[in-house]
């Protein structure tokens, strides 16, 4: 008994660290590590982060979305298998539904907030949501106090996400 307990609690954790990653990777698309070679190509830093060119900006929104969806796919094809592994557990298949679920809600979600702030005014945005936590990046050349905290609101109203929670990035 004890080892089918470690092992659903093992599949679990397996599961939570995929989608996890999934999240890093998506998240990690917004930081730009500076380099030598970055140095080189003329960019103006501001600590870590590279000043881009307005091209590269429309780039980062089309590219960060292609990537949040390969991320989420991944992780739907990995849940996929388990609900459809004849071998599992019922409460193994009963998790990786509620996983799919769960991402199908963060897309919807995400959607929704990224047309609001469109909405708002906003060039672009783009939304991650994961672990109880969000991350917006907004097309604008400045975000100040009442801008942030409209942005805050609407992520709040969408997802139920305090604002302590909540990561705004502007990228002009």
């Amino acid at each position: 008994m004890m080892m089918v307990l470690k092992r659903k609690q093992l599949v679990v954790a397996v599961l939570a660290v995929l989608v996890g990653v999934a999240g890093y990777l998506n998240i990690s698309r917004e930081r730009t590590v500076s380099t030598e070679e970055d140095v080189e190509t003329g960019g103006d830093y501001l600590g870590q982060a590279q000043l881009v060119e307005s091209d590269s900006v429309a780039d980062y929104f089309s590219q960060a979305r292609i990537d949040r969806e390969a991320g989420r796919s991944k992780s739907i094809e990995t849940f996929n298998s388990l609900i459809s592994n004849e071998d599992a557990d019922p409460e193994t298949r009963e998790t990786a539904q509620q996983g799919v679920l769960a991402l199908a809600q963060n897309t919807e979600t995400e959607t929704a907030i990224e047309n609001l702030i469109r909405a708002k005014g906003f060039a672009d945005a783009v939304c991650y949501i994961n672990n109880g936590s969000a991350n917006v990046v907004v097309k604008a050349d400045s975000i100040d106090s009442s801008a942030a905290a409209a942005i805050s609101e609407i992520v709040t109203e969408q997802s139920g996400i305090p604002a302590e929670k909540i990561k705004i990035v502007e990228l002009n």
